[in-house]
């Protein structure tokens, strides 16, 4: 303990202020620490305010040191005075070499055994929450720099090909195996359009909903293919981005999926559910082609085609979050097929062809009328539709006929359980 007491000393007779009292007591934690005295090095840590992290590298080393001399009893109380399972790879480690010790240290070393196990599981944790939360950021981030999305819409070039799903609602077979379909690694022209990807259909049996894994699937399709991956906005999205519940078929959707990240993320949940709705707050709500095909979740009623432009779906709808933007909101929940509305939102648009999700269908798609295009990707009849930007279509029909397809041809003649996702 030469040193600590020796800066405690100088301190003292020298009336050092906050700062060089902690410069000399670091100096004095070090060489206590490479001196083998862990014990001085830990009253260095506390007697001179230094970092937390110098706090628990003083008491693992003390705890190892315990440890040595079979002293499991002091190890323990080491170990949860400094929270030591919390304590960082380090930490983490000590615990780890603790607990395979072959001794019969009786209770405590049981109880340290247990706290080995417990930095483990933290570990893990924060390891996959840090990793999606990387991910979501690193999406957005190279969304952020996508030159073809304008405001809230997506403006695609004249050539190329675009595949897309409908709702997928936490179906991570149906999206991987779109994925391998689409194949982007080898087919740069290709567009890949996806939508409502959280909220699953089938929930555990303790009412957890793990589509949140699909969702990071989704995620990491945009974050490796930038430009070529784009995620839809949709109404289930929407309501997570709020905090709005929803209740279908007597399921708390919202409650279901938190219950389910929770079980991913453990404590840290609600950090990758923050980063998640910031992640849908700049989802683009429209993709735009120019050979007049428009894709969105929906389409809204025909109160709300007026208020729905190319200039307002590029400009002025970047300019508000998405609670304020009610045209939007109006668009991604809307389920009115009318022909008289479809004209409207047709002239509306430049568009002739509107291809959407939304409305599931137990056949995986639907023609309402001569302009819309439902497609449904969530059950074993699951399809998806794909065509050339270059090609005008005269209507849906033509686009279903040459472009539409099952995504798994030989899945089970699944029926779709209940058409209440909505």
């Amino acid at each position: 303990m030469k040193e600590y007491k020796k800066a405690k000393r100088i301190v003292r007779q020298m009336r050092m202020g906050k700062t060089q009292a902690a410069e000399l007591g670091l100096k004095a934690f070090h060489a206590e620490m490479e001196a083998g005295r862990p014990d001085a090095a830990l009253k260095c840590a506390k007697d001179f305010k230094l970092a937390d992290e110098r706090v628990t590298e003083a008491a693992t080393g003390l705890f190892l040191e315990l440890i040595k001399r079979a002293r499991f009893d002091k190890a323990l109380e080491i170990a949860r005075s400094y929270n030591l399972a919390h304590g960082g790879d380090h930490a983490t480690a000590a615990l780890e070499a603790a607990s395979k010790v072959r001794y019969d240290g009786g209770e405590p070393l049981e109880q340290i055994r247990r706290l080995a196990r417990q930095a483990s599981a933290t570990r893990l944790e924060a390891s996959e929450a840090d990793t999606a939360i990387e991910l979501i950021r690193s999406a957005r981030e190279l969304r952020d720099k996508d030159e073809r999305i304008q405001g809230r819409a997506v403006i695609l070039p004249s050539e190329g090909e675009v595949w897309l799903t409908g709702d997928l609602h936490g179906n991570v077979d149906n999206l991987k195996r779109f994925a391998e379909l689409v194949d982007l690694e080898h087919h740069p022209e290709r567009i890949m359009v996806i939508q409502e990807i959280v909220h699953s259909r089938l929930i555990t049996a303790d009412n957890r909903d793990l589509s949140f894994v699909a969702v990071m699937e989704a995620i990491r399709l945009q974050q490796r293919f930038p430009g070529q991956v784009y995620y839809l906005l949709g109404n289930h999205d929407l309501a997570v981005h709020l905090d709005r519940e929803l209740v279908k078929g007597g399921k708390y959707l919202n409650r279901y999926l938190f219950r389910g990240m929770a079980y991913m993320y453990k404590g840290r949940y609600e950090e990758v559910l923050t980063e998640y709705r910031t992640f849908v707050g700049k989802m683009p709500a429209a993709i735009l082609a120019p050979n007049g095909v428009f894709m969105a979740h929906s389409t809204p009623k025909m109160a709300y085609v007026p208020s729905l432009s190319r200039d307002y779906l590029t400009g002025e709808a970047a300019k508000l979050p998405l609670r304020k933007l009610r045209p939007v909101n109006a668009m991604v929940n809307g389920r009115d097929y009318a022909r008289e509305t479809a004209d409207a939102f047709s002239e509306q648009l430049e568009s002739n062809v509107f291809i959407c999700g939304h409305t599931p269908t137990n056949k995986g798609w639907r023609l309402p009328n001569e302009r819309h295009l439902i497609i449904d990707s969530q059950h074993g009849k699951a399809h998806y539709v794909r065509f050339d930007l270059s090609k005008r279509y005269s209507g849906s029909q033509e686009l279903a006929r040459e472009g539409l397809a099952r995504l798994d041809p030989k899945a089970s003649e699944e029926q779709l359980a209940s058409e209440d996702l909505m």
